[in-house]
């Protein structure tokens, strides 16, 4: 690691529980900022080829409920 990074480790030790959490928030959300262009379209386009899969018969739908039982069980 580098040496910023040492210190800003060395630093994050040193906050409260709610600075920590604030600056989880900050760190998170600029992570955000970073947006891939394709990315839209590409889940556009899975979403497309699973509506048709489902629409043409290749694969059958699995309700809610059935999907909780089964985690749940």
């Amino acid at each position: 690691m580098t040496k910023i990074m040492n210190k800003v480790l060395e630093d994050v030790q040193t906050l409260s529980t709610s600075e920590k959490n604030n600056l989880m928030k900050f760190l998170i959300a600029s992570m955000d900022e970073i947006h891939d262009n394709d990315s839209d379209q590409q889940w556009a386009n899975l979403a497309k080829q699973r509506y048709g899969e489902i629409e043409s018969g290749k694969v059958q739908t699995v309700s809610w409920e059935h999907i909780k039982q089964q985690v749940l069980s």
